[in-house]
């Protein structure tokens, strides 16, 4: 599907009109999408000056975009399991994305680091009520598509599959395995050096002539369009996980063509194989939209639209960049964390709205137990970190009593992180570094490229944050880096 249809566009006017028609006879469906490695200007409707991406800027209009929404993690792993159970990684010892950057390096560079990561748990543990635990519980049917990642490093089946979505209160799962990325966007999606691949080893996608040069993007959504048609008279929550817009950066041809015509100096945004995969996955939440209008659900049905972490900026010539924002995913900037985030709730979210409240990936667990009247496990739900947005969502000037929301990444990366804790309060981001304790602080308000470190000008500020940090590793039993026995100082 190259352009909107009829259908789709007539599909967000409902939104747009807060139509709800039979609502209250039924509890809604959720939709959630979680785009990888999706940057905070990565859409029209988020100030990208390439990127054409009508469906999510509609989603937009009929709905709330969050102006400060941030993943819990600056890597994907952590993200996803804050996403499954509403906690911050470190109170799940889930801190690195499940490889890990630290076993890939060789010794010789493991002992130019001063630290190394703590003993952390590499998947998501059957201790916890997953938020498809917690909804199927309550009667609803619940489907995963696409990257998973969470499960232990390993290619042996019998360690992994235990692991997948389906023992983790998934009904169905679509291609959602132990890989954190694939080997091509085109079928059959393999590594080059592996047997396996994500069609034939879980998502059982049958190897026919319309298989052959498939897109993977394209692929997936005729998958999720599948069980949203089986699913059109039961509740049901579908978590469409995407692989795009990860590397590889390979977008499909027809649109790769279209963006390098297009590119000019002037423009920001200028890969136009990124820019490709970002047009796909708008094709993808386009498609998701018309079916749900085509079988009269899109009134009961919540949509949220997000990412894992921030923009892949780092590399020469892209494939990303989040000015306004420093840096990129894996840093410790706002450029690392900062992400779009659109909630549309037909009849609820006033059209158009905009919150400019801070969230995090940890309040979505509560807030569609909230919507859903889920009501999850209550030694669980004790300990889930975020907070419902449906105060946000019905008055979008609704501001939190909460004080601060908090990252901790007790690792290096490759994108140039080294281990880190952060809190924002307010306008107010402290970054903690660990090799030699010390600070940064930003006012964002006034400052949002954060250029300006004021801890030396704002010493009682700094101190105050410093200390709410602390008190937050305590109180969740975050995991510090270890010395490194192997370091050589230069």
């Amino acid at each position: 599907m190259n352009r909107p249809s009829v259908l789709c566009v007539m599909a967000f006017v409902l939104i747009c009109t807060g139509s709800v028609g039979n609502a209250a006879e039924r509890r809604p469906n959720v939709v959630v999408f979680m785009i990888d490695d999706l940057g905070w200007t990565d859409a029209g409707c988020y100030g990208s000056d390439l990127y054409e991406t009508p469906n999510i800027d509609r989603l937009a209009a009929g709905g709330m975009r969050f102006t400060d929404a941030y993943a819990a993690c600056t890597v994907c792993s952590p993200t996803r399991a804050a996403m499954m159970t509403g906690m911050y990684p470190p109170r799940l010892n889930l801190t690195d994305w499940i490889d890990g950057m630290w076993e890939h390096l060789s010794p010789q560079r493991q002992s130019r680091h001063p630290l190394m990561p703590p003993e952390w748990t590499q998947q998501l543990e059957h201790r916890y009520t997953t938020l498809a635990e917690a909804l199927n519980a309550a009667g609803y049917k619940t489907a995963h598509v696409g990257k998973w990642h969470l499960t232990p490093r390993s290619d042996d089946k019998s360690v992994v599959e235990p692991f997948y979505p389906r023992n983790q209160g998934f009904d169905v799962n679509i291609a959602g395995n132990q890989w954190g990325a694939p080997g091509s966007y085109y079928w059959p999606y393999r590594r080059a050096r592996q047997q396996t691949d994500i069609g034939a080893r879980v998502a059982n996608f049958p190897d026919t002539a319309t298989t052959q040069g498939k897109y993977l993007t394209d692929m997936l959504t005729d998958q999720a369009v599948s069980i949203i048609e089986g699913w059109k008279s039961e509740p049901f929550f579908l978590y469409f996980a995407h692989y795009a817009v990860h590397t590889p950066i390979q977008g499909r041809n027809d649109l790769t063509k279209k963006y390098a015509a297009k590119i000019t100096p002037k423009h920001r945004h200028r890969n136009a194989q990124y820019a490709a995969m970002v047009e796909s996955v708008d094709h993808s939440v386009g498609r998701v939209v018309e079916t749900l209008a085509k079988l009269s659900i899109l009134e009961n049905t919540v949509i949220i639209y997000t990412s894992d972490n921030g923009g892949l900026s780092r590399m020469k010539n892209g494939p990303t960049i989040n000015t306004p924002l420093r840096a990129g995913k894996g840093s410790p900037y706002e450029g690392g964390v900062r992400i779009p985030t659109i909630i549309n709730w037909p009849g609820i979210v006033a059209k158009g709205s905009v919150s400019h409240e801070p969230i995090i990936t940890c309040d979505f667990y509560p807030t569609i137990l909230d919507v859903t009247g889920a009501e999850g496990d209550k030694n669980h739900n004790a300990n889930v970190d975020g907070k419902s947005l449906v105060p946000i969502l019905k008055q979008s000037n609704t501001a939190f009593d909460r004080k601060a929301i908090y990252w901790h990444y007790p690792h290096y990366h490759s994108g140039g992180s080294t281990p880190y804790s952060a809190v924002r309060a307010g306008p107010w981001r402290l970054i903690e570094f660990y090799e030699d304790n010390r600070v940064e602080l930003y006012h964002l308000a006034n400052d949002i490229g954060e250029k300006n470190e004021l801890s030396k000008k704002h010493p009682a500020r700094a101190k105050e944050l410093t200390a709410m940090l602390h008190r937050w590793r305590k109180q969740v039993e975050a995991q510090p880096p270890r010395a490194n026995p192997e370091f050589k100082s230069k």
